[in-house]
């Protein structure tokens, strides 16, 4: 469930509103100076980042979700001739790049940013030209869902060395290796004699 702020629901309620696209994508070589831009006129900050725009720049896939565990990949659609975006390629390392989209809900009478909220996080995993048959060419970004991180598996483990690696002083896994072999006795199901019967259990405890 999305939590919009008071303004935003006004601005729904009466139908002066704008839904427009943000895309971040956060460098590798320069993280602190992502690239940002946004499918309007003018600049935008959110969140210290600004966003230049440019209207029609870009184009989003509609996002997927799923309950299994696959991954869903997401294409973003640009303009061959926005220089911004050939410096991108020509200067930067950009395959796994973070990247971020989010849907900024705007008042059109101000116009200012009333809600902001995140649709897909992942990372640049492919960028190619596509043709079209006029002879016009976009350029596609092709971004993995950080879904697929839910899959790896990690180096840690739950085991009571792993964890003094951690914090020498905690314990909490001091019994993992040995609860496996633990019998428990469950409801009504009878324990076993013990060996040597009553007299056996007396002769241990005197």
């Amino acid at each position: 469930m999305r939590i919009l702020s008071a303004d935003a629901l006004t601005a729904l309620d009466s139908g002066r509103f704008a839904v427009r696209s943000l895309l971040k994508v956060s460098l590798l070589t320069s993280p602190a100076d992502p690239f940002c831009i946004w499918d309007d006129l003018g600049t935008l900050e959110v969140d210290g980042d600004i966003y230049e725009g440019k209207a029609g720049r870009f184009t989003l896939e509609a996002s997927v979700s799923t309950q299994d565990l696959t991954i869903r990949s997401l294409d973003i659609t640009l303009s061959s001739l926005d220089s911004e975006v050939a410096a991108l390629i020509d200067a930067q390392p950009w395959h796994q790049a973070p990247v971020l989209i989010q849907r900024a809900i705007i008042a059109t009478e101000l116009p200012a940013v009333l809600h902001v909220h995140p649709e897909f996080a992942g990372a640049l995993d492919q960028m190619f030209w596509r043709e079209g048959a006029d002879g016009t060419a976009e350029l596609v970004f092709r971004c993995e869902s950080a879904s697929r991180e839910l899959s790896r598996t990690g180096v840690r483990t739950r085991s009571d060395a792993d964890q003094r690696q951690r914090d020498s002083l905690d314990g909490f896994y001091t019994f993992a290796s040995t609860a496996i072999n633990t019998t428990i006795d469950w409801g009504r199901t009878p324990e076993k004699p013990k060996k040597g019967g009553l007299s056996g259990l007396i002769d241990k405890i005197f």
